[in-house]
């Protein structure tokens, strides 16, 4: 969370106020700005630090309009180091804001990245979309309702043996991660529907990505 000068102002106010306690400064603090307990704007040692330094120097340290800096080589290894003790722990997790407030950094400094499934395209695929689409159509010009004849289907699968799920999955690297999908036990299950009636769901073991196709999708039918 990044302070304004007016803010910390009144930290330092606060802080002197109540006898030098940064715990007693940064709960009155929240009680003046309206935030929730345990919220920001720092940690009591960040609030010790910053008091340190304006004890030494006379000055916060604030500089405006200088655009976004680059991050330190230090501030990347700080952070490493505190995931990889935070991977030691008995949760074995860490999140984005418990590493910045443990660093008394940004969160903008320290992001995650998140893992995104994208389909192999070839280049021959191109004119097969192309030449899809321009049947599609004039498929709808002959029969507009032709359409809703369709029916489409999909599948999920759900492993065993800890495959990666996308939507809480991530992995904290400086570089993009390609790994190999070692093939662990799961279940699929397929479902398809059209616009009357829905088929399934049916569910089926050790379904791979290359045998859920036309032809085994209607030997289960």
């Amino acid at each position: 969370m990044t302070l304004s000068l007016k803010a910390r102002n009144l930290l330092v106010k606060l802080f002197h106020k109540n006898g030098d306690c940064a715990t007693i400064a940064l709960k009155r603090f929240r009680t003046l700005e309206g935030l929730r307990s345990g919220s920001g704007p720092m940690t009591v040692f960040g609030l010790k630090k910053m008091m340190d330094k304006f004890e030494e120097s006379g000055s916060f340290g604030v500089k405006c309009g200088r655009g976004k800096k680059a991050i330190a080589s230090t501030s990347v290894e700080d952070v490493a180091t505190a995931l990889q003790e935070a991977s030691s722990t008995s949760s074995g997790t860490c999140s984005v804001r418990r590493i910045s407030r443990t660093l008394d950094m940004p969160v903008s400094t320290c992001y995650p990245f998140k893992i995104t499934r994208v389909q192999e395209l070839a280049p021959a695929d191109q004119l097969k979309r192309e030449a899809f689409a321009l049947k599609f159509l004039a498929r709808m010009e002959v029969d507009n309702a032709w359409p809703w004849n369709i029916l489409w289907t999909d599948e999920a699968h759900f492993h065993l043996q800890s495959a990666i799920n996308t939507q809480n999955c991530r992995i904290w690297v400086r570089g993009n991660p390609f790994q190999m999908l070692i093939h662990s036990q799961k279940v699929t299950v397929w479902c398809g529907f059209r616009a009357a009636f829905i088929v399934g769901p049916f569910y089926r073991r050790n379904w791979s990505f290359g045998s859920c196709n036309m032809y085994s999708q209607w030997e289960m039918l």
